[in-house]
């Protein structure tokens, strides 16, 4: 799935460190994204509410770059008795193009049991 983020600076020649400013001002937009569905890990897990930071920006070459960042999320569960905040560490990759930044996620959406069988 590609999901495109417009850049303020629409110069060609952009440094990672430039991308990672211009990522933070922009993580709203692409949040959910970013985070995609917790519910494999389980059913009551949820995302932690600004806890997404953008580690670094490794360029790849050719205009092509890899996103590393991380998210604090919780699972809540009061009959098991599990009350526990874990860190998510992933990676995204994403193109620099005319249009501004194209990142590449993938699918985390469960499949329907019409899919899986």
């Amino acid at each position: 799935m590609h999901r495109t983020l417009p850049l303020k600076n629409r110069q060609s020649d952009i440094t990672p460190l430039q991308l990672v400013d211009e990522i933070k001002r922009n993580i709203p937009k692409i949040e959910k994204e970013l985070i995609g569905n917790l519910k494999w890990y389980s059913p009551n897990a949820h995302y932690v509410p600004n806890t997404l930071n953008v580690i670094s920006v490794e360029d790849l070459g050719h205009s092509r770059f890899k996103m590393n960042y991380s998210f604090l999320w919780n699972v809540f569960n009061a009959c098991l008795d599990i009350d526990s905040d874990e860190t998510s560490f992933n990676s995204v990759n994403f193109v620099h193009t005319d249009e501004g930044l194209v990142f590449d996620f993938i699918d985390s959406e469960p499949g329907s049991m019409l899919e899986e069988l």
